[in-house]
């Protein structure tokens, strides 16, 4: 059954006034060299990648959200899921970037209660939404973080930059997997070069 933003789907307890579910430390170590997008991984009949992970287009996500049963297939044949990254975009109304928050951290308690141990995915907004936008996620844990779609201009990687820099500071993560069109990262984070597609 459709509707209710997911609500009749599944609710989850939450610890903060926003009601984003919380996400589980993820306590071990990532070594994964070959990983995929998620249009891929459901078009691809043979697969085997080991790493799954969603910097991708959100209008290719929707499916995900609006019919996340169909996928759990989809999402059990790989050892390293990452969370869902449906786009926290700066010029975006805060609003909406709420609203795209609490459909990541909802797909992620849905997939974790059915086996399907999630990687966080930090995605934050910009300096004065920090205090949401970090709500939700688990601290000492590995995490993914990304820059892909993230930085079209010297502003965007400035303020990217800095919430990579809060993130730290705040959650303290114990291995940090940095998703990247570029062969570079800060320092300390384990580069994972994603190839370049069009229209990502």
């Amino acid at each position: 059954m459709r509707g209710l933003l997911n609500y009749n789907i599944a609710a989850f307890e939450s610890e903060n006034r926003y009601g984003f579910p919380e996400l589980a430390r993820y306590t071990g170590q990532v070594e994964c060299a070959e990983w995929v997008d998620f249009d891929t991984a459901v078009t691809a009949k043979h697969n085997e990648v080991r790493g799954l992970h969603f910097f991708d287009s959100d209008y290719k996500l929707e499916r995900l959200w609006q019919y996340p049963q169909r996928y759990l297939s989809v999402l059990s044949r790989f050892q390293y899921v990452i969370q869902p990254d449906f786009s926290l975009y700066y010029n975006f109304p805060t609003a909406l970037q709420i609203y795209n928050k609490y459909r990541n951290h909802w797909l992620a308690a849905y997939y974790a209660v059915h086996d399907i141990e999630i990687i966080p995915n930090i995605s934050l907004s910009t300096p004065e939404n920090y205090d949401w936008s970090l709500l939700g996620y688990p601290k000492n844990s590995t995490v993914a973080f990304s820059d892909i779609g993230c930085c079209r201009n010297k502003e965007d990687k400035r303020l990217l930059m800095a919430s990579y820099e809060e993130m730290i500071k705040q959650l303290q993560p114990s291995q940090v997997l940095y998703f990247t069109r570029s062969k570079t990262a800060p320092e300390g984070a384990t580069v994972i070069q994603i190839p370049y597609r069009k229209g990502v």
